[in-house]
Formats: C-alpha cells, sequence, structure tokens
C-alpha cells in the first residue's frame, strides 16, 4: 500500500508534463487531416515520451535494489554510483530518441524559404 502512495505521488509530481503530452498529442490527431505524416511522427514521439515518464518512474524504483544486497560499505558505494550511472545514461538514451523523433516531426516536410539576393 505505502508503495502504491509513492508511485501515485510520483505521478502527481509528472502531472503538468504528462498532461502537456496529452494535450499536444490530441492538437497534433485533430491536424492528422492536413499534415498526416508530421501528426504520426510527433504522436509517435510524444507517445513514447510519455511511457518513458511511466516506465521510469517504476525502473527507478525497482531495479536499484536488485543490486545492493551487498554487506560492505566500499562495495556498495561503488555499486550504486555505477547502478545508478548505467540507469541514467540507459533514461537519457530512450529520452534522446523520444525527443528525436519529435524534433523530426516538428521540422518535417516544411516548405523552403524563398531565397532572397
Amino acid at each position: 500500500m505505502i508503495k502504491l502512495t509513492e508511485y501515485f505521488w510520483t505521478l502527481v509530481e509528472q502531472l503538468p508534463s504528462l498532461l502537456t503530452m496529452l494535450g499536444c498529442m490530441v492538437f497534433a490527431f485533430m491536424r492528422w487531416k492536413r499534415h498526416p505524416k508530421v501528426s504520426l511522427v510527433v504522436i509517435a514521439g510524444l507517445g513514447l515520451l510519455f511511457l518513458h515518464v511511466i516506465v521510469f518512474m517504476f525502473v527507478y524504483d525497482l531495479v536499484p535494489p536488485m543490486f545492493f544486497k551487498t554487506d560492505n560499505y566500499e562495495n556498495t558505494v561503488t555499486l550504486r554510483r555505477n547502478v545508478y550511472l548505467v540507469l541514467g545514461l540507459i533514461s537519457n538514451t530512450t529520452a534522446v530518441v523520444c525527443y528525436g523523433l519529435l524534433l523530426a516531426g516538428i521540422f518535417m516536410q516544411r516548405k523552403r524559404a524563398p531565397q532572397f539576393e
């Protein structure tokens, strides 16, 4: 029960970001007929970013305790640093993929600006 409450409050902390993502997904869906490819890529990027937030909320809570079952303090400090380093790298790499999709959708199929001489 306590864990469920912690997850709830973590989601509440992320609520402004999650609502913004949902709002942007609705906006992109409303523009589907006008720009179907752009909307698809934007919705995919935002959807993956939405999932990223939720998945890594659980990953950061459930994965580290699997590695911290040692009694040696020196080992624990190094292990803790390494576990969080790897989790951070994985989290940031997946976020980059999500943001890359989002940026690709935003800037794809743009018309060239007229060249002035």
